[in-house]
C-alpha cells in the first residue's frame, strides 16, 4: 500500500520535529528529515517508527541558496521521484528590539533564514511537488509553519513588543506561500499559525509576554497542525489556518 513523502524542515527541533516523529507513526510513508547539520542529527534515524515507514535525512541549511536543490539531487539519486508534502518549519529565533535600533546586519540574516528560505525550498522542490500531480497521487502540497506574528491586521496586539523584524520575516514568508498557490493551480499551498507551543522559540515569546511558558504541549500543537496539513484542498489554498482546520486567522 502506497504511502506519501513528506520532506519537512527543522525536523531535529521544535514543530518541524514534532511533526516529524506524528508521521513516523503511520504507515508506509516516506519522511525526509531535513536538517542543518546531518551528522548532529543521525539519532533521527533510530527513533521508533512504522516498520514500513522509510526515513531520509537531508541536509538543508535555510541559511544557503544551494543546499536546497543539492539535498533534492540527492534525493533523486536515492530513487526519491515525487513528493507528496514539503513543510517549512525551520528558523532561528530572533533577538527582539525596536525598529528603531533594529541592526540591519541581523534583520537581513532574519529575512534570509526564516522568509527567503522559503522560496528557495519551494524553488527547489517545486518538481517533485509536480510529480506527485502527475503520479495521480493528488494535489501535492507546500507548507509554512507561520505565526500571528505574521499578520498585519493583528499588530496593535503586539504593541509593547519589539518583534517587527520577526513579525515581517513571517509576512514575507506568507506573501511567498500564498503566491505558490495562486501561480500554480495544482499546487496547494497554505499557511498555519501553530499558536504559542511549548518549543524554545514558543517558550521564549511567552516570556517575552509576561507568561511562564507557551500554552500547547508540542505533541498537541503537532497533532492539530497535522490535521491541517491532512486534510487541507485546494479550495484551501491561499488560507491562514489559525491552529486548526476550521480556524482562519486574518491577514
Amino acid at each position: 500500500m502506497p504511502g506519501k513523502t513528506y520532506l519537512i524542515t527543522g525536523a531535529n527541533r521544535g514543530l518541524g520535529h514534532g511533526l516529524f516523529t506524528h508521521y513516523l507513526a503511520k504507515p508506509h510513508n516516506t519522511i525526509i528529515a531535513a536538517v542543518r547539520n546531518i551528522s548532529a542529527a543521525s539519532h533521527l534515524l533510530t527513533l521508533p517508527h512504522d516498520p514500513s515507514t522509510r526515513i531520509i535525512l537531508a541536509q538543508i541549511d535555510s541559511a544557503s541558496k544551494t543546499d536546497a536543490f543539492e539535498a533534492v539531487a540527492q534525493l533523486r539519486a536515492q530513487g526519491i521521484t515525487s513528493i507528496d508534502v514539503v513543510v517549512s518549519a525551520a528558523g532561528i529565533m530572533p533577538k527582539l528590539y525596536s525598529l528603531e535600533e533594529q541592526p540591519l546586519v541581523e534583520f537581513e540574516e532574519l529575512l534570509n533564514v526564516n522568509a527567503k528560505s522559503v522560496l528557495v525550498l519551494f524553488q527547489a522542490t517545486a518538481g517533485l511537488l509536480r510529480n506527485a500531480r502527475d503520479e495521480g497521487k493528488g494535489n501535492p502540497k507546500f507548507v509554512f509553519i507561520s505565526g500571528k506574528g505574521g499578520s498585519l491586521n493583528e499588530q496593535h496586539m503586539f504593541k509593547g513588543s519589539h518583534i517587527a523584524a520577526h513579525a515581517a520575516a513571517k509576512a514575507l514568508a506568507n506573501m511567498l506561500v500564498l503566491r505558490m498557490g495562486v501561480e500554480n493551480d495544482w499546487l496547494v499551498a497554505v499557511c498555519i499559525n501553530p499558536g504559542l507551543v511549548q518549543t524554545d522559540m514558543g517558550n521564549a515569546g511567552a516570556r517575552a509576554a509576561g507568561l511562564e511558558k507557551a500554552f500547547l504541549t508540542l505533541e498537541e500543537s503537532s497533532r492539530n497542525t497535522a490535521g491541517i496539513i491532512d486534510n487541507a484542498t485546494k479550495e484551501h489554498s491561499g488560507k491562514f489556518f489559525d491552529e486548526m482546520i476550521g480556524r482562519i486567522h486574518p491577514w
